[in-house]
């Protein structure tokens, strides 16, 4: 049954509940590391295998920026040697060679607006100096990957700039960067030929922002597209995306400031697909446990929170109220020897937990529901399809939030009230129409699926959409 409707605006919600506290370890003090007379508050943390070892990014602050990165033992959690880098050191990535020996290091400097790269016995090697389009004395270099032999770098100055350096030169690459259009930009990630880059794009009048996701294909294979998850106007906050991770499986999951306490799932191809409630806490960085992809740590920046998210059950697993450990914005995070280090940059330690939660699939869904565009545009048409088995019911819902909820003895995952929308037997085709109205922008429509073939009852995977 197909059937034709105006899209009703719904306005998202949270619920929060009490959780549990995770096991804190200790502290590692970064007190004293690099410039002495500065602080040592961290920036961006990374795990490297081959030397088994944890680089921490020892930025200071903007009043004394400090240039060291802290090398740690994960075997004994004691800082065993630090490099000089320049001013304000923030992200980590590294660089191998084909039979997979470690060849560089290299971290983003934003005060200096460079970058600095290290061989595998930590001597410093290069130092790559950036444009600064605005001349504002750097271009806030931010996150950094390799890709295709170069180390690629994203930048928060609000040029949209994404720069290179030849791994093979070690020096800049002008042909070999691009643009998102104007855009700060965030921690990255390489998805074949395509980088996914988290984004901020600001009104004109710097009363807000929009907050998402860009895609660059580097081989050309698409044009870049880019989809924003929040905003914001006059002045009531600035969305921004900050992290993405993608899941050997093809999921991925964006993490931002100012996403009204959500985790954004994307699917294989870097399209929206779900949010998932961390009852408050915006993300900003990410860590994925890296052996089984069940586990992921969302840093709470603003909220001084550590939220473990599930994801065999893509469900909020638990947080640890940071504050009452005497510590706060916690910036990074890395899973090593299990344990998870996290960079807390209002102090000079990196904080270490373990007995880290484990999961086991507790809930499954159908999936066959299909959402043919999450991200419409105003004016544009999407559809809504459920197939089921012939003859049996199928129903579609829609929600305000992506918290549980139930609907006449129903749990559904787009409460607290979900409504039913349309049933019918065997499929269900809806068609909803997007009014070209201005003040629909950003409005967020949760919608889930329930179908029976007689004996048994299941629910699909809820979707969300959001209005561009």
């Amino acid at each position: 049954m197909r059937i034709a409707c105006t899209l009703v605006a719904l306005v998202a919600g949270l619920c929060a509940t009490p959780l549990t506290a995770q096991s804190f370890k200790q502290e590692i003090s970064l007190v004293g590391l690099g410039d002495p007379l500065l602080s040592a508050k961290p920036f961006g943390i990374s795990y490297e295998p081959v030397t088994d070892r944890i680089y921490v990014a020892i930025a200071g602050d903007f009043a004394g920026p400090n240039h060291a990165v802290a090398v740690i033992d994960p075997a004994t959690d004691l800082v065993v040697q630090t490099i000089p880098v320049g001013l304000y050191p923030e992200d980590i990535a590294f660089y191998y060679a084909p039979n997979g020996a470690l060849v560089y290091g290299a971290v983003t400097n934003s005060t200096s607006g460079s970058v600095t790269i290290w061989d595998s016995a930590h001597v410093v090697v290069a130092t790559v100096k950036l444009p600064d389009p605005f001349v504002l004395g750097t271009c806030y270099p931010f996150g950094i990957l390799v890709h295709d032999g170069k180390f690629l770098i994203s930048t928060a100055d609000g040029s949209g700039d994404v720069h290179a350096i030849d791994i093979a030169t070690l020096s800049y690459d002008s042909a070999a960067g691009f643009n998102t259009l104007f855009r700060s930009n965030g921690r990255m990630v390489a998805v074949g030929s395509e980088i996914w880059v988290p984004t901020s794009e600001f009104t004109p009048n710097w009363d807000g922002s929009k907050g998402g996701l860009f895609r660059h294909d580097r081989a050309g294979l698409r044009a870049d597209d880019s989809w924003y998850a929040e905003r914001m106007e006059n002045f009531s906050g600035y969305p921004s995306g900050q992290e993405v991770v993608r899941l050997r499986d093809g999921r991925g999951y964006l993490a931002g400031l100012d996403f009204l306490g959500r985790l954004y799932r994307l699917d294989a191809l870097g399209n929206l697909d779900r949010a998932i409630d961390l009852a408050g806490v915006d993300g900003f960085g990410l860590a994925l446990e890296p052996i089984h992809e069940e586990l992921l740590a969302v840093c709470g920046f603003t909220a001084n929170e550590l939220v473990f998210v599930d994801l065999l059950n893509e469900e909020l697993l638990s947080t640890t109220p940071l504050g009452g450990l005497g510590y706060s914005m916690p910036n990074d995070a890395v899973f090593a020897h299990d344990k998870l280090y996290v960079t807390v940059q209002a102090n000079e330690a990196v904080v270490v937990f373990d007995s880290l939660p484990s999961v086991s699939l507790q809930q499954s869904f159908s999936s066959e529901l299909v959402v043919s565009d999450t991200t419409p545009d105003l004016g544009s048409v999407f559809t809504v399809d459920l197939s089921g088995f012939p003859g049996f019911s199928v129903a579609i819902f829609s929600g305000d939030a992506p918290i549980g909820g139930v609907f006449q003895g129903l749990p559904l995952q787009i409460g607290p009230t979900p409504v039913k929308r349309y049933h019918a037997l065997g499929s269900l085709s809806l068609s909803f129409v997007v009014p070209n109205n201005p003040s629909l922008a950003n409005r967020h429509f949760f919608v889930q699926g329930y179908l029976t073939d007689g004996v048994n009852h299941f629910t699909t995977e809820p979707k969300v959409i959001v209005i561009q």
